[in-house]
C-alpha cells in the first residue's frame, strides 16, 4: 500500500478516518445483518458457539454453563447489538472523497469497529473450517466468495490494528 494512501490514518480531533472503496461499504454494510442473525439464532450454532464459547467446558456442569450464560449473555449480546448499530451508523455518514468513501471514527466508534470486523471472521473462520494452514482455493469453490471475505476481513482488522498501534 503506498505510504500516501491508507486505509486507516489519524484524523482531527483523536478521530481515526476509515477509507473505503464503494463496494467495500456496501459489503460491510452487509455484515451487520449477517451477524444480527446469528445473534438472534440459536445458540448451539457453531457460528454463536464461536462468538459466545461456553464458560464450562465440563459436559458435567450443564447447569453451571447454563447459570452463566443466563447472567452473561443478555450484556454480551446487547453490547454486540450497540457495537453493530455504531458501525451501521458510521457507514451512512461515510462521505465521498474522489472516488472513495471517507468517514471519521471516534475512539469509542474504533473499539465497535474492532469487534464488528472481529465477529464476521470469526464466523466465516468457523463455518469455513480455517485453520492455520491456508487451503488452495480454486475459483470454481462454492466457498470461494466467503474465503475471499474472510480474507479481506483479516486485512481490513489488520490494517486498524497496525493503526492503533
Amino acid at each position: 500500500m503506498s505510504p500516501r494512501w491508507r486505509r486507516f490514518r489519524k484524523g482531527p480531533d483523536d478521530t481515526l478516518v476509515l477509507v473505503l472503496d464503494p463496494a467495500e461499504a456496501q459489503l460491510l454494510a452487509v455484515l451487520p445483518g449477517e451477524l444480527q442473525e446469528v445473534f438472534d439464532g440459536p445458540l448451539n450454532d457453531s457460528a454463536a458457539e464461536r462468538l459466545f464459547p461456553r464458560a464450562y467446558l465440563d459436559p458435567t456442569e450443564e447447569e453451571a454453563e447454563a447459570e452463566w450464560r443466563a447472567m452473561v449473555h443478555p450484556d454480551l449480546l446487547r453490547q454486540r447489538l450497540d457495537s453493530l448499530a455504531v458501525v451501521r451508523a458510521s457507514l451512512e455518514r461515510a462521505a465521498p472523497a474522489g472516488e472513495w468513501l471517507e468517514t471519521a471514527l471516534t475512539p469509542d466508534e474504533v473499539q465497535s469497529w474492532l469487534g464488528v470486523l472481529n465477529d464476521p471472521r470469526l464466523m466465516l473462520g468457523t463455518r469455513l473450517e480455517i485453520t492455520e494452514d491456508e487451503p488452495l482455493i480454486e475459483p470454481n469453490d462454492p466457498n470461494a466468495n466467503a474465503y475471499a471475505v474472510y480474507y479481506w476481513l483479516t486485512a481490513l482488522l489488520t490494517d486498524l490494528v497496525d493503526q492503533l498501534l
